[in-house]
């Protein structure tokens, strides 16, 4: 990408080679009911508010200072209250079997 969005570039770019180990069955639980593209939708959101020049810095440098205090609100995190309600409906459903 570019322009004003690519700082969603570096939402798989890593400082150093990474192995992720996860279990199919894992990441399938994870993922139960949560449409994933909500999950890229927010990383983007949040690489955007950092913005790609200061990603691109800390990158190059290996330097995270600039991130210290940083926060995201997880109350504007869609698929957190996705995930919520998911949840107390399952819950629901479970009391009322």
């Amino acid at each position: 990408r570019a322009g004003e969005d690519r700082a969603a570039n570096f939402a798989r770019r890593s400082p150093y080679p990474m192995i992720n180990i996860l279990r199919t069955e894992q990441v399938r639980a994870a993922q139960k009911g949560l449409p994933t593209a909500l999950v890229y939708q927010q990383n983007e959101l949040t690489l955007a508010g950092i913005g790609a020049d200061l990603l691109e810095s800390m990158l190059k440098d290996r330097d995270w200072k600039p991130l210290d205090g940083k926060k995201v609100d997880r109350k504007q995190i869609e698929v957190l209250r996705l995930a919520q309600d998911l949840m107390k409906n399952a819950a629901a459903a479970d009391t009322d079997k």
